[in-house]
Protein backbone atom coordinates (compact mmCIF):
# COMPACT_ATOMS: atom_id res chain seq x y z
CA UNK A 1 0.00 0.00 0.00
CA UNK A 2 2.69 2.47 0.80
CA UNK A 3 4.88 1.52 -2.52
CA UNK A 4 1.34 2.04 -4.04
CA UNK A 5 0.97 5.52 -2.57
CA UNK A 6 4.36 6.78 -3.00
CA UNK A 7 4.42 7.02 1.10
CA UNK A 8 7.77 5.49 1.30
CA UNK A 9 9.05 9.19 0.36
CA UNK A 10 10.65 11.68 2.92
CA UNK A 11 8.89 13.96 4.56
CA UNK A 12 8.51 17.39 5.04
CA UNK A 13 8.86 19.32 8.24
CA UNK A 14 7.35 21.99 9.58
CA UNK A 15 9.17 24.55 12.29
CA UNK A 16 8.35 22.38 15.39
CA UNK A 17 10.53 19.63 14.09
CA UNK A 18 7.22 17.20 13.42
CA UNK A 19 6.78 15.87 9.10
CA UNK A 20 3.89 17.47 7.88
CA UNK A 21 1.17 15.22 6.62
CA UNK A 22 1.61 14.61 2.91
CA UNK A 23 -1.00 16.27 0.59
CA UNK A 24 -0.39 13.95 -2.36
CA UNK A 25 -1.70 10.53 -0.52
CA UNK A 26 -5.11 11.27 -0.55
CA UNK A 27 -4.72 12.19 -4.43
CA UNK A 28 -2.64 9.62 -5.85
CA UNK A 29 -5.03 7.16 -4.25
CA UNK A 30 -7.92 8.44 -5.75
CA UNK A 31 -6.63 8.07 -9.19
CA UNK A 32 -6.18 4.19 -8.63
CA UNK A 33 -8.76 1.90 -10.85
CA UNK A 34 -11.96 0.85 -8.79
CA UNK A 35 -9.87 -2.63 -8.71
CA UNK A 36 -6.82 -1.40 -7.08
CA UNK A 37 -8.65 0.81 -4.35
CA UNK A 38 -10.17 -2.12 -3.14
CA UNK A 39 -7.07 -3.87 -3.17
CA UNK A 40 -5.36 -1.50 -1.40
CA UNK A 41 -8.10 -0.90 1.29
CA UNK A 42 -8.17 -4.63 1.76
CA UNK A 43 -4.31 -3.94 2.57
CA UNK A 44 -5.30 -1.51 5.27
CA UNK A 45 -7.99 -3.15 6.72
CA UNK A 46 -5.53 -6.01 7.90
CA UNK A 47 -3.29 -3.66 8.98
CA UNK A 48 -5.19 -1.59 11.80
CA UNK A 49 -6.86 -4.85 12.64
CA UNK A 50 -3.87 -6.51 13.38
CA UNK A 51 -2.04 -3.17 14.21
CA UNK A 52 -5.19 -2.71 17.15
CA UNK A 53 -4.65 -6.35 18.42
CA UNK A 54 -1.29 -5.83 18.93
CA UNK A 55 -1.54 -2.48 20.72
CA UNK A 56 -4.14 -4.33 23.39
CA UNK A 57 -1.65 -7.08 23.69
CA UNK A 58 1.89 -5.02 23.77
CA UNK A 59 -0.17 -2.93 26.84
CA UNK A 60 -1.44 -5.33 28.55
CA UNK A 61 1.86 -7.46 28.32
CA UNK A 62 3.47 -4.48 29.26
CA UNK A 63 1.44 -3.78 32.57
CA UNK A 64 2.31 -7.40 33.47
CA UNK A 65 6.04 -6.77 33.61
CA UNK A 66 5.63 -3.59 35.62
CA UNK A 67 3.57 -3.88 38.03
CA UNK A 68 2.34 -7.56 37.93
CA UNK A 69 -1.31 -7.51 37.20
CA UNK A 70 -3.65 -7.19 33.76
CA UNK A 71 -4.59 -3.26 32.65
CA UNK A 72 -7.65 -5.04 31.43
CA UNK A 73 -10.09 -5.46 33.86
CA UNK A 74 -11.72 -8.90 34.74
CA UNK A 75 -15.24 -7.34 33.57
CA UNK A 76 -14.36 -5.80 30.64
CA UNK A 77 -14.98 -7.37 27.50
CA UNK A 78 -13.85 -4.57 24.49
CA UNK A 79 -10.37 -3.25 25.25
CA UNK A 80 -10.13 0.12 25.34
CA UNK A 81 -6.48 1.63 23.40
CA UNK A 82 -6.36 4.41 25.51
CA UNK A 83 -7.78 2.90 28.84
CA UNK A 84 -4.76 0.48 28.91
CA UNK A 85 -2.67 3.65 28.68
CA UNK A 86 -3.27 4.76 31.58
CA UNK A 87 -3.53 1.76 33.37
CA UNK A 88 0.24 1.77 33.12
CA UNK A 89 2.67 3.64 35.30
CA UNK A 90 3.24 7.18 34.79
CA UNK A 91 7.41 6.16 33.64
CA UNK A 92 6.22 3.57 31.40
CA UNK A 93 3.39 6.01 29.80
CA UNK A 94 5.87 8.51 29.61
CA UNK A 95 8.28 6.25 28.10
CA UNK A 96 5.62 5.62 24.91
CA UNK A 97 4.99 9.10 24.54
CA UNK A 98 8.89 9.55 23.94
CA UNK A 99 9.25 6.69 21.73
CA UNK A 100 5.71 7.52 19.49
CA UNK A 101 7.03 10.93 18.78
CA UNK A 102 10.44 9.78 17.52
CA UNK A 103 8.40 7.32 14.98
CA UNK A 104 8.90 10.78 12.85
CA UNK A 105 5.85 9.54 10.44
CA UNK A 106 2.38 9.79 10.08
CA UNK A 107 -0.80 8.23 10.28
CA UNK A 108 -2.77 8.49 7.46
CA UNK A 109 -6.42 9.26 7.42
CA UNK A 110 -8.07 9.52 3.92
CA UNK A 111 -11.76 9.86 2.10
CA UNK A 112 -12.01 8.42 -1.54
CA UNK A 113 -15.19 9.75 -2.54
CA UNK A 114 -17.15 9.24 -6.51
CA UNK A 115 -17.72 12.77 -6.50
CA UNK A 116 -14.81 14.72 -5.54
CA UNK A 117 -11.21 14.63 -3.56
CA UNK A 118 -12.75 15.71 -0.14
CA UNK A 119 -10.24 18.25 1.75
CA UNK A 120 -7.86 16.69 4.04
CA UNK A 121 -8.50 16.41 7.87
CA UNK A 122 -6.17 18.37 9.87
CA UNK A 123 -4.98 18.07 13.47
CA UNK A 124 -7.80 20.21 14.90
CA UNK A 125 -10.15 17.02 13.35
CA UNK A 126 -8.44 14.45 16.33
CA UNK A 127 -9.02 15.10 19.94
CA UNK A 128 -6.95 17.14 22.14
CA UNK A 129 -5.33 19.02 18.69
CA UNK A 130 -2.11 17.22 19.46
CA UNK A 131 -1.61 13.61 17.71
CA UNK A 132 0.23 12.37 20.43
CA UNK A 133 0.31 8.96 21.77
CA UNK A 134 -3.16 8.15 23.63
CA UNK A 135 -5.04 10.27 21.67
CA UNK A 136 -4.29 9.01 18.80
CA UNK A 137 -5.21 5.71 20.33
CA UNK A 138 -9.12 7.36 21.85
CA UNK A 139 -9.25 8.76 18.22
CA UNK A 140 -8.84 5.40 16.45
CA UNK A 141 -11.49 3.80 19.48
CA UNK A 142 -13.59 6.44 18.66
CA UNK A 143 -13.95 5.98 15.08
CA UNK A 144 -13.90 2.14 15.54
CA UNK A 145 -10.46 2.24 13.37
CA UNK A 146 -8.18 -0.20 15.31
CA UNK A 147 -10.63 -3.07 16.15
CA UNK A 148 -14.44 -4.75 14.31
CA UNK A 149 -15.48 -2.47 11.95
CA UNK A 150 -12.65 0.07 11.54
CA UNK A 151 -13.91 1.55 7.60
CA UNK A 152 -16.79 3.65 6.89
CA UNK A 153 -19.24 4.31 4.00
CA UNK A 154 -21.42 6.73 3.47
CA UNK A 155 -22.84 8.33 1.00
CA UNK A 156 -24.68 11.88 0.11
CA UNK A 157 -26.83 12.04 -3.02
CA UNK A 158 -25.35 10.50 -5.89
CA UNK A 159 -21.59 10.34 -4.35
CA UNK A 160 -19.94 8.22 -2.03
CA UNK A 161 -17.39 8.17 -0.19
CA UNK A 162 -15.09 5.82 1.92
CA UNK A 163 -12.77 6.91 5.03
CA UNK A 164 -9.71 4.67 5.56
CA UNK A 165 -6.10 5.14 7.67
CA UNK A 166 -3.04 4.18 6.54
CA UNK A 167 -1.23 3.39 10.91
CA UNK A 168 2.37 3.76 9.45
CA UNK A 169 3.38 6.17 12.56
CA UNK A 170 1.84 4.03 15.21
CA UNK A 171 2.95 0.87 13.77
CA UNK A 172 6.77 2.48 13.87
CA UNK A 173 6.15 3.44 17.26
CA UNK A 174 4.79 0.47 18.29
CA UNK A 175 7.22 -1.73 16.83
CA UNK A 176 9.80 0.21 18.60
CA UNK A 177 7.91 0.16 22.17
CA UNK A 178 8.04 -3.53 21.72
CA UNK A 179 12.05 -3.09 21.17
CA UNK A 180 12.54 -0.85 23.85
CA UNK A 181 10.32 -1.75 27.18
CA UNK A 182 9.07 -5.17 26.35
CA UNK A 183 11.98 -7.35 24.99
CA UNK A 184 14.32 -6.11 27.38
CA UNK A 185 12.31 -7.35 30.14
CA UNK A 186 11.63 -10.67 28.51
CA UNK A 187 16.08 -10.83 27.88
CA UNK A 188 15.15 -11.35 24.35
CA UNK A 189 16.06 -9.00 21.27
CA UNK A 190 14.07 -8.09 18.98
CA UNK A 191 14.40 -6.24 15.26
CA UNK A 192 12.06 -3.57 14.81
CA UNK A 193 10.96 -3.09 11.06
CA UNK A 194 12.68 0.57 10.86
CA UNK A 195 15.74 -2.04 11.21
CA UNK A 196 15.22 -3.75 8.36
CA UNK A 197 13.97 -1.20 6.29
CA UNK A 198 17.40 0.36 7.08
CA UNK A 199 18.54 -2.43 4.63
CA UNK A 200 17.00 -0.93 1.38
CA UNK A 201 19.53 1.66 1.55
CA UNK A 202 22.54 -0.75 1.37
CA UNK A 203 23.61 -0.62 -2.26
CA UNK A 204 23.22 -4.49 -4.26
CA UNK A 205 25.98 -6.85 -3.65
CA UNK A 206 27.33 -8.82 -6.96
CA UNK A 207 30.10 -11.45 -6.70
CA UNK A 208 31.53 -13.52 -9.21
CA UNK A 209 32.43 -17.10 -7.74
CA UNK A 210 33.38 -20.73 -9.09
CA UNK A 211 32.28 -19.06 -12.68
CA UNK A 212 29.09 -17.87 -11.37
CA UNK A 213 27.55 -14.82 -11.11
CA UNK A 214 25.70 -14.12 -7.36
CA UNK A 215 23.56 -10.89 -7.17
CA UNK A 216 22.10 -9.62 -3.63
CA UNK A 217 19.30 -7.06 -4.16
CA UNK A 218 18.47 -5.69 -0.53
CA UNK A 219 14.07 -4.31 -0.37
CA UNK A 220 12.25 -3.00 1.93
CA UNK A 221 11.59 -4.78 5.29
CA UNK A 222 14.30 -6.99 4.87
CA UNK A 223 13.54 -8.86 2.19
CA UNK A 224 16.17 -9.86 -0.49
CA UNK A 225 16.04 -10.75 -3.91
CA UNK A 226 18.76 -13.07 -4.77
CA UNK A 227 19.64 -14.26 -8.48
CA UNK A 228 22.42 -16.34 -9.92
CA UNK A 229 23.76 -17.21 -13.35
CA UNK A 230 26.31 -18.38 -15.08
CA UNK A 231 27.29 -15.90 -17.92
CA UNK A 232 27.89 -17.07 -21.65
CA UNK A 233 31.25 -15.20 -22.77
CA UNK A 234 33.61 -14.22 -20.11
CA UNK A 235 36.93 -11.99 -19.99
CA UNK A 236 40.88 -13.02 -19.53
CA UNK A 237 42.54 -9.96 -18.97
CA UNK A 238 46.70 -9.76 -18.58
CA UNK A 239 48.79 -7.06 -17.62
CA UNK A 240 52.66 -6.66 -18.13
CA UNK A 241 55.17 -3.50 -17.72
CA UNK A 242 55.77 -2.88 -21.64
CA UNK A 243 59.49 -4.34 -22.55
CA UNK A 244 58.61 -7.32 -20.50
CA UNK A 245 58.76 -10.97 -21.37
CA UNK A 246 56.12 -12.64 -19.20
CA UNK A 247 52.79 -11.66 -18.93
CA UNK A 248 51.04 -11.70 -15.46
CA UNK A 249 48.94 -15.10 -14.66
CA UNK A 250 45.47 -14.15 -16.35
CA UNK A 251 42.06 -13.66 -14.45
CA UNK A 252 39.13 -14.48 -15.58
CA UNK A 253 36.18 -11.67 -15.09
CA UNK A 254 32.33 -11.42 -16.32
CA UNK A 255 32.30 -7.52 -16.04
CA UNK A 256 33.06 -4.79 -18.78
CA UNK A 257 36.03 -2.95 -16.51
CA UNK A 258 38.91 -3.97 -14.09
CA UNK A 259 40.87 -1.97 -11.79
CA UNK A 260 44.85 -2.54 -11.49
CA UNK A 261 46.53 -1.57 -7.70
CA UNK A 262 50.33 -1.36 -6.66
CA UNK A 263 51.28 0.35 -10.32
CA UNK A 264 53.84 2.48 -10.83
CA UNK A 265 53.38 6.35 -11.90
CA UNK A 266 54.03 7.10 -15.35
CA UNK A 267 54.59 3.79 -16.97
CA UNK A 268 53.37 2.53 -20.00
CA UNK A 269 51.64 -0.95 -19.35
CA UNK A 270 50.08 -3.40 -21.75
CA UNK A 271 47.24 -5.24 -21.38
CA UNK A 272 45.96 -8.27 -22.98
CA UNK A 273 42.54 -9.05 -23.28
CA UNK A 274 40.70 -12.54 -24.67
CA UNK A 275 37.60 -13.31 -24.80
CA UNK A 276 36.24 -16.73 -23.50
CA UNK A 277 33.21 -19.18 -23.55
CA UNK A 278 32.67 -23.01 -23.35
CA UNK A 279 34.33 -23.60 -26.56
CA UNK A 280 37.29 -21.81 -26.18
CA UNK A 281 39.00 -18.64 -26.09
CA UNK A 282 39.38 -16.06 -28.62
CA UNK A 283 42.56 -14.49 -30.09
CA UNK A 284 44.08 -12.22 -28.18
CA UNK A 285 43.57 -8.33 -28.35
CA UNK A 286 46.95 -5.82 -26.98
CA UNK A 287 46.26 -2.01 -26.07
CA UNK A 288 49.05 -0.37 -24.13
CA UNK A 289 48.18 2.64 -21.78
CA UNK A 290 50.39 4.72 -19.46
CA UNK A 291 49.73 5.56 -15.93
CA UNK A 292 49.74 8.82 -14.10
CA UNK A 293 52.15 10.61 -12.55
CA UNK A 294 52.22 10.44 -8.52
CA UNK A 295 51.08 13.21 -5.97
CA UNK A 296 54.06 15.14 -4.84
Amino acid sequence: MLQAINGYRELEIDQHGRPVPPDHVARRVSEFPVSAIVGQFGTCLSVTTNLGLAGVHSFRLLSFLTQNKDALPASTCTPHLAKLIDALPSASRKALCDIYNQANSHDLEMEISTDKVPERNGNNSWPGGERDFRSTHAYWQLMAMMHESHLSLFGVGNASTIRIIVPLGSLLGLDQIIADQIAPRLDGTYVTIAQRMANHAKGPLLKWNRGMINVSLPKRLGRTLEANWKPGVTSVVRIRETGAEAWSPGFETPFNMCSFVGLKPSTKYDLRLTHKNDVGESEPTVTTVETTPSEL
